[in-house]
C-alpha cells in the first residue's frame, strides 16, 4: 500500500488515493476514486531519482508517486529494471564522458560537417540569388561603414579598366568594380556574393600615393595583384560559401524564400569581421597568381601590396604585440600568415623571369 496523486485524463484536478498492490493489477482507493487496473493496463515511465514516478494507465489518467519509499516499493511490484541512462545518471564519470563525447561530436559538426554541407550546397545557389544579396549586402554597408569615393573620375575609370582587363570572358558570375570611401575600413578590398569587388579608396591611396599619381605602369599592377585575389574568392563563390557556413539555416531559409533582409543584416560582420579560411585564401592566391603571369603581370607586385599594407598596420598598433605571440597565433589561425603569402608570390614572380 502507498500513497499518491491521481488525475484523471478530463480535468487537472488532483485526488489523493491509496494504491494496493495485487497479484492481477493494483488498486485505487480515494474520497469519490474506487477503481480497479489489471497489471497489463500500467504503464511506468522512466524514473530519475528526485522526480515523482508517473505511472499511466490506459484511458489517460495517471498518479504520481512522490515519497521514496513508496517509489522504491513500486518499482519493485513492476519488477522495475533502471535503463543505462539511469544508471548512468548514478556515475559522474559516465556524465562527464557523456559530456565530453557530446561536445566532440558537435564541435566535429562544426568544423568538419558544416562546411562540407555549407560548400554543397553553395553550388546549387543560383547567381541570380547571389547577385541579389550581394546587391542587397552593397546596400546595407552603403548605409553604415562606405561612403562614396572621394577619388577624382579618371582614377576610377583606371581602376576599372584594370579590372574588365582581369576578367575571364566564361567567368561563372559577373564581375564588377566598385570603389568607397571607408576610413572604418581603411586599406582593404574584398568580394561580395554575386561578383561585386569593393575597392577602398584607402587602398588606392596606399598604392598610389598622395601626390595624384594615376593607376598606370607598376602602380596598376599592384592594385590589379589586389583584385585578381578579390576575383579568385568570387570565381570559388567563397564569400557564399562562408555565409552558409557561419548562417547555414538563415542563408538556406533566405534562398528558399527570397528574403534578403535577414541575411544581409547579418553578412557584413560575417564577411569583414571574419578571415577567409586557410583553404580559400590559398585557392584565391592560386587564381590571382595564375592570373597574373597569363597576363604578364609580376605577382611580386601584390607581394609589395601585401608588405606595405603589413607595415601600416604595424605602424597603427594593429600588429603590436610581441614576436612570439604573433607566431603562436599565426600557426593557431586558419588564415596563412602575410609573411608567407608574400614569399609565394615572390616564388612565381621569381618564376616569371627564369
Amino acid at each position: 500500500m502507498i500513497q499518491a496523486h491521481y488525475f484523471d485524463h478530463r480535468q487537472a484536478l488532483l485526488h489523493k488515493v491509496i494504491l494496493h498492490f495485487q497479484a492481477v493489477g493494483i488498486s485505487l482507493a480515494g474520497e469519490g476514486i474506487d477503481r480497479q487496473i489489471d497489471k497489463s493496463q500500467l504503464q511506468l515511465e522512466e524514473a530519475f531519482q528526485d522526480a515523482p514516478c508517473i505511472l499511466n494507465f490506459a484511458d489517460g489518467s495517471h498518479c504520481e508517486i512522490h515519497a521514496q519509499a513508496d517509489k522504491q516499493s513500486l518499482l519493485a511490484y513492476l519488477g522495475y529494471s533502471p535503463s543505462a541512462i539511469e544508471r548512468w545518471q548514478h556515475k559522474w564519470q559516465a556524465a562527464l564522458l557523456a559530456i565530453i563525447v557530446m561536445a566532440g561530436i558537435l564541435f566535429s559538426a562544426y568544423k568538419w560537417g558544416v562546411p562540407v554541407l555549407a560548400d554543397k550546397l553553395a553550388v546549387l545557389v543560383p547567381v541570380s540569388y547571389e547577385r541579389a544579396l550581394g546587391a542587397e549586402i552593397m546596400n546595407v554597408l552603403d548605409q553604415s561603414m562606405l561612403k562614396p569615393s572621394k577619388l577624382d573620375d579618371r582614377t576610377i575609370a583606371q581602376a576599372e579598366q584594370l579590372l574588365r582587363r582581369l576578367r575571364n570572358k566564361d567567368a561563372q558570375v559577373p564581375i564588377h568594380l566598385e570603389v568607397r570611401d571607408s576610413l572604418q575600413i581603411g586599406p582593404n578590398a574584398f568580394a561580395l556574393p554575386g561578383g561585386t569587388v569593393v575597392v577602398t579608396d584607402q587602398l588606392i591611396t596606399l598604392i598610389v600615393g598622395s601626390g595624384g599619381n594615376e593607376l598606370t605602369g607598376f602602380l596598376a599592377d599592384e592594385l590589379s595583384g589586389v583584385m585578381a585575389h578579390e576575383i579568385g574568392h568570387i570565381e570559388h563563390r567563397h564569400a557564399m560559401r562562408r555565409l552558409l557556413r557561419n548562417g547555414l539555416l538563415t542563408v538556406t531559409l533566405g534562398s528558399m524564400f527570397g528574403d534578403f533582409s535577414s541575411v544581409a543584416a547579418l553578412a557584413p560582420a560575417a564577411l569583414l569581421g571574419q578571415e577567409y579560411s586557410r583553404e580559400m585564401e590559398v585557392e584565391a592566391d592560386t587564381y590571382a597568381i595564375a592570373a597574373l603571369v597569363q597576363r604578364q603581370i609580376s605577382p611580386g607586385h601584390l607581394a609589395d601590396v601585401l608588405a606595405e599594407m603589413s607595415q601600416k598596420r604595424k605602424r597603427s598598433g594593429a600588429e603590436a604585440m610581441p614576436k612570439w605571440l604573433r607566431a603562436m597565433n599565426n600557426y593557431a589561425a586558419s588564415h596563412p600568415p602575410t609573411d608567407e603569402r608574400i614569399a609565394r608570390f615572390k616564388k612565381a614572380a621569381a618564376a616569371m623571369v627564369q
